[in-house]
This record gives structure tokens, sequence and C-alpha cells, in this order.
């Protein structure tokens, strides 16, 4: 593995202009699936998050059915498309179920549109009016797009607009989630550059870390570029060209494109998290043993016990600020293209430099045997 760069965020370039989304913030995701009472009890059991409206026609036509999960930090709106006339039923023909849409906090949703199309991102939809909140989309990265949400002063934070008001539905047990650490997007070969400067330039965001990994004959190039709020984080990865083909040629084959591979969530204590989601079936990407009898080795973790971590297979990595602790799900998406991680982190910036190639082969491992009886 070459780290070729860490960048930390004051020394980063935003581009040749000043700075107009330092404040972005991730408001809600739009996951879309095709059974959604299904994600709904594997979600709010599984991951602890709260059913805070259940599920709802979201339009009097009947286009879709929608419902909110949320805990702490976290709002994940499920969507099924009843007809072709609302997105989440292109995207699922194209990709299965994933997100589809990662909508940003502005203070100013109309300026923010005008801005970030002149300086470059597709309009998807102009700016509106809806329950209290104006929103207007841009487009992301593949198929996924960004809705800019503006609430006015009155509106609960988790109002989420064409959604009735949230309340608690079902109180599910609390697994200690608290908020999206950060999105991971995988990219055909030759785009990585390209969605860098989108980001950079369009939003905004930094360059905080670099790395290229390379495990035998595979590969992969990685770019973590974050807003400056430090809210709004996305891991951006292409295959090596000219390596043999890995895990992000199967992710972008059988998505069908770019698209979001996980979603990381933050915990405050991985080892309650990690322990209470296995407890209710939630499965993780196993670690070799090895790991741990080689991990004394590079460092002496800040919290938790060797055979805590290594009896729930967590990772932990450290950098010059700090110490990460974090895991992986074992994917249950039918193409096998998404899947969650959790990550704890004790005053740690970076991602787990030492701990991607252990993910790398884990996953590799995973898709080798997939059908094998584990």
């Amino acid at each position: 593995m070459t780290i070729r760069a860490t960048v930390e965020p004051s020394e980063a370039s935003a581009g040749d202009h000043a700075a107009r989304f330092a404040d972005l913030s991730v408001d809600h995701i739009d996951f879309y699936v095709t059974d959604l009472p299904a994600a709904i009890e594997r979600i709010s059991t599984g991951y602890g998050l709260d059913v805070l409206i259940p599920a709802t026609h979201g339009t009097a036509g009947g286009t879709h059915e929608s419902a909110l999960l949320g805990r702490n930090r976290i709002r994940l709106r499920l969507t099924q498309a009843l007809s072709d006339e609302h997105a989440a039923w292109t995207y699922v023909q194209r990709h299965g179920e994933g997100v589809g849409n990662i909508a940003l906090r502005v203070p100013d949703a109309r300026a923010a549109y005008e801005e970030l199309v002149t300086r470059g991102a597709a309009p998807v939809t102009p700016p509106e009016e809806l329950d209290g909140c104006v929103i207007a989309t841009v487009s992301g990265f593949g198929d996924v797009v960004h809705t800019l949400v503006e609430r006015a002063s009155d509106v609960p934070h988790d109002r989420i607009p064409g959604l009735p008001n949230p309340r608690l539905v079902t109180d599910s047990a609390d697994m200690g989630l608290l908020n999206i650490d950060h999105f991971a997007v995988c990219l055909p070969i030759g785009d990585l550059d390209k969605v860098t400067r989108f980001y950079t330039d369009v939003f905004d965001m930094q360059v905080i870390f670099e790395e290229k990994i390379e495990v035998g004959p595979m590969g992969m190039d990685s770019t973590v570029v974050q807003s400056p709020s430090g809210d709004v984080t996305f891991t951006l990865i292409e295959p090596i060209a000219g390596a043999e083909a890995g895990q992000i040629e199967s992710f972008l084959t059988d998505h069908g494109g770019a698209g979001v591979q996980h979603v990381a969530f933050a915990s405050d204590d991985i080892i309650h998290a990690v322990g209470a989601m296995g407890e209710r079936g939630v499965a993780f990407l196993r670690t070799p043993a090895t790991y741990y009898d080689m991990l004394t080795n590079r460092l002496t973790p800040l919290r938790h016990s060797i055979d805590d971590l290594c009896g729930l297979n967590i990772l932990v990595d450290e950098d010059h600020d700090g110490q990460l602790f974090q895991i992986f799900t074992r994917s249950t998406h039918p193409r096998g293209t998404f899947f969650f991680e959790v990550i704890e982190r004790i005053r740690a910036r970076s991602f787990g430099s030492n701990n991607i190639r252990a993910l790398y082969e884990a996953i590799e491992l995973q898709r080798q045997t997939a059908g094998e009886p584990q």
C-alpha cells in the first residue's frame, strides 16, 4: 500500500474562489428500496434507528411510499416507488437498492443553487418552497444527486420536506450511532480526478487524504474530500488502470456505474454498538486472527482491549491526532453492492490506512466465496 499524501484541511485548496459553502452538513439520505416494510424492519431493528414516520404515500397520486428513520443526527428516508413517475423507480431498475440522494443543509438554498449551477453543477430541480423549507436539487456523481435544504427558523431540524411532521412511532434499542462519518463512492477508471475537482471547485470541499492500495494484482486509488465544516466527507475510489479486476470493478459492473458503496455511521462506543447490532442480526466482515497477533507491534489501543476488539472483529488504527476503530457489515444487498461501516474516533482524522488493506482483502474473500456456507 502506498500513501501519497495527507493534506490538512487548512492547507487544502478549495478552488480559485472564496469558499461559499463552509457550512455544508448532511441533512438526510434518500435510500431507494424494493420492499419498504422489510427495509424498515431490517434497519430499525439492526441499526437502532427509530421509526419517526411510518410508511406513507408521498403524493396523492401514489407514485411512492416513504418512511423516515433516525437517531441523533442520522436521518434516513426510505422510499419505494409505486410507479415510474418517481426517481426511485429508475434508480432501482438501474442499480438495485441504494443511496440515490445525499441531501445537504444550507442556509440559503436559492443562492446555493444558483452558485452551484454557475460553477458547473447540472440543475435537476429549481428552488421551490415546501413544508416551510426551500429545496433545490443539483447533480452529484453517477445517478446520485444532492438536494439542498433550507429550513425556516421555526421548522424542526428533522422535518423532511414532502413528509409529515416526524413523531416517534417505534422506539428502537439504542446502538449508539451518532451521525454520518463519511460516504464511500466507487467511480469508473478515469473519473477520480474529475469528480474530485467537481467537489473541490463546485462545493468548496478540500482534499484531506489520498492513497493508493495494491493487494497482489488488484488495487484501487482513492481521494477523500471534505467540506470546510467537516460535516460532509466523501471517500472517492476508482480501480487502478491495468490491474486485475477486483471488488471495485465488481461494484461498478453489478451496480451499473458509479455509486455509494458504503455509509459509515459514527459511534462513541464501538464495542457496545457492534455487540448490540450483532445480537439483532447484523453480520460483520471477519478479520483474520493474525491481524490481532501483529497489532501490538503497531500500537496500543487507547480504548477497548485487544480481546474485545478481536472478539468482535473490530479494526484499529492511529494517526498523528489519535486512534480510530472501525468495522464493516457483510453486504446483504442482492447485488452485493452496498454495506455499512461503524467507526469510533478518538481524535483521529484519517480513515484507517493500515486497515483498508484488511478491508480490501476481507471483501475480496467474501466476493470470491459468495454462496459458500459461512
